[in-house]
């Protein structure tokens, strides 16, 4: 043990002076560049290691005979949700979340100093659920990982919450752009989805980190993940489009709320056993029985992309069907419900994965099976494979409420930049409608349940729920009594330096208020001083704010009744003034306060 406390007193030391040279020599923007680079760097190799451990461990495994040990395959999944599960509880002994819903929440909360375990376990897990067949992505994982990776050097180079937090997203993006080549993507998804109150400032780091993981995995292990033979798009196809976008939305309201359902129902079984065996086993049964749905389904998205449609029944007991037209699309439906099936029981049984695959592979059956009705019909002639492309981007749109990562991921992904009108119509209307009848993304939806999420457009009433009214109430107003003559009203007047005065009765309760204007023209009339009294001339408030009233109550009564004062009462009983400015005042000072933690 003493060689190990020497080591470490070295590495302290030594991380010591390799922080401060940085932090001396070195400018910010420079700084920020060479860390950018290392982020890229590591998340990049990383993310390639990840994609090509898959890429073997599928290849043994589906150099089986697919029809001579076909019924191997209902087990195969099973088993690698067993060694996730394993690797997890034995080697790992910490929890491994899957998803993005905890990364989301742990940044719009500030705590970004991710575990060191981060930086390899959701790489390894989810290698063993995806390599073995689990109907899920490498894309969250990756991710994950990528973030931990910058949050971790960040944490080493002893820097602010600020910047840990880029260093984070820097990962991410990074992650992103090298699993999927690519890096614009990547930076709109940083910022769309997870950096949601990030200045602009932060996206030259993005760029730089993305920009350097998708040349990492150019590298050392290139491959366009999908190509699209495609010539542009038609004018004459746009209703068609429009009525894609259309079933994309509800598409991903059923699989955000079937995902929900699937892993409560799951989560609800006590037995662990129980729970872990009919999952795995009715993975293991759709497989048997749909193919495509064995691991991310990227190949099957690309036959579809390449025109290869009888693919998709490839090695099924119903392939001898492949050449009737109404039984691909059938086919292709039925696949894609039972994908959503797939993916939601492998990552509630205790895999781990994404959904970003099975959504494109919901998208891409989506828009097969849709153009290819509409061309058997006879009424037009769609090139399916735009379609097939349009809706992925649909689907990504609707079911992670991020339209701007859908447009660019799919463009990026198959080269069909000629597409850009059909992907921003498409991934525009389908955030619509998956947005009216399901307000929370995929990664979102989980934390608002358990209370645990602010939507973005409701971050203003998050600062108005910090704001204490009692704090901003002013008391220094003059009380006057309703039954005082307006001579001796003129005298308190004169001593206040405030144009409102609250009218009170004996026992404090707030009867009325009298402005400097309703006495303006008599106030010099000395004949009127004994005639005229307090309650001649006072009147309502516009409103009267309740001590218990929330602050974002407060502010509708500000504006429903353009009022800059009004006073506030407990029970009826006078307590002083809220103003509109004070409470702007205070909004402004939490907002720079969030700025600077972020």
């Amino acid at each position: 043990m003493r060689w190990l406390q020497k080591y470490y007193r070295y590495y302290r030391l030594y991380s010591y002076r390799l922080i401060h040279w940085f932090a001396t020599h070195i400018s910010d923007r420079n700084y920020q560049i060479i860390v950018s680079i290392i982020i890229g760097v590591v998340s990049g190799l990383v993310a390639v290691g990840l994609k090509y451990f898959v890429f073997l461990l599928k290849e043994w495994i589906q150099g089986t005979d697919p029809t001579r040990e076909r019924y191997l395959f209902v087990f195969i999944p099973l088993g690698g949700i067993l060694c996730t599960i394993a690797f997890v509880r034995f080697i790992l002994r910490r929890p491994v979340n899957p998803g993005l819903s905890e990364l989301i929440h742990a940044i719009s909360q500030k705590k970004v100093n991710l575990p060191r375990y981060e930086t390899y376990a959701h790489a390894v897990s989810s290698s063993l659920t995806v390599g073995f067949g689990g109907s899920v992505g490498l894309e969250a994982p990756i991710i994950r990982t990528g973030s931990a990776i910058g949050a971790n050097l960040a944490r080493f180079l002893q820097v602010g919450r600020k910047r840990q937090t880029l260093f984070l997203a820097c990962g991410a993006a990074a992650g992103m752009s090298a699993i999927f080549n690519s890096p614009v993507a990547g930076v709109i998804f940083a910022f769309e989805v997870l950096l949601t109150e990030m200045a602009l400032h932060s996206f030259i780091p993005l760029l730089i980190s993305a920009a350097t993981g998708a040349v990492i995995a150019k590298l050392l292990y290139y491959e366009q993940l999908f190509f699209l033979p495609s010539k542009g798009w038609a004018l004459d196809g746009i209703p068609f489009y429009l009525v894609l976008a259309l079933l994309c939305g509800l598409l991903s309201v059923i699989m955000i709320r079937t995902n929900l359902r699937i892993t409560t129902y799951f989560n609800n079984l006590k037995q662990p056993i129980i729970k872990i065996g009919l999952g795995g086993l009715a993975i293991g049964l759709l497989i048997f029985l749909m193919p495509p749905l064995f691991g991310e389904g990227y190949e099957t998205v690309n036959n579809l992309l390449a025109g290869r449609f009888e693919a998709i029944v490839e090695h099924s007991p119903f392939y001898q069907l492949y050449d009737q037209p109404l039984f691909l699309i059938g086919f292709a439906l039925a696949a894609l419900i039972a994908k959503i099936f797939a993916s939601s029981i492998t990552i509630a049984i205790g895999g781990n994965g994404g959904v970003f695959a099975p959504s494109m592979f919901l998208g891409a059956t989506l828009g097969f099976a849709f153009a290819h009705s509409i061309n058997l019909l006879g009424w037009i002639e769609l090139q399916e494979a735009n379609f097939i492309a349009v809706a992925m981007a649909g689907l990504l749109s609707g079911v992670f409420k991020s339209p701007l990562t859908a447009i660019f991921f799919i463009a990026e992904l198959t080269g069909g930049y000629g597409l850009f009108v059909p992907l921003m119509l498409v991934s525009a209307l389908s955030y619509f409608v998956s947005l009216y009848f399901e307000p929370h993304s995929i990664f979102t939806r989980e934390l608002f349940l358990k209370g645990l999420w602010v939507p973005h457009h409701e971050r203003d009433l998050s600062i108005l729920k910090e704001m204490n009214l009692r704090g901003l109430i002013e008391t220094n107003f003059r009380q006057v009594r309703p039954e005082i003559s307006l001579g001796e009203f003129v005298k308190i007047i004169a001593k206040s330096n405030r144009n409102v005065f609250p009218v009170v009765d004996e026992g404090g309760l707030l009867k009325g208020i009298v402005l400097l204007d309703d006495v303006r023209e008599i106030m010099f009339d000395t004949g009127q001083y004994d005639k005229v009294f307090v309650k001649d001339v006072m009147h309502n408030p516009p409103a009267v704010i309740d001590i218990q009233d929330p602050m974002e109550k407060v502010m509708q009564q500000f504006d429903f009744h353009n009022a800059w004062n009004l006073p506030v009462a407990d029970q009826g009983k006078y307590l002083g003034f809220v103003s509109k400015s004070s409470v702007f005042n205070r909004y402004r000072e939490l907002l720079i306060v969030r700025s600077r933690e972020m």
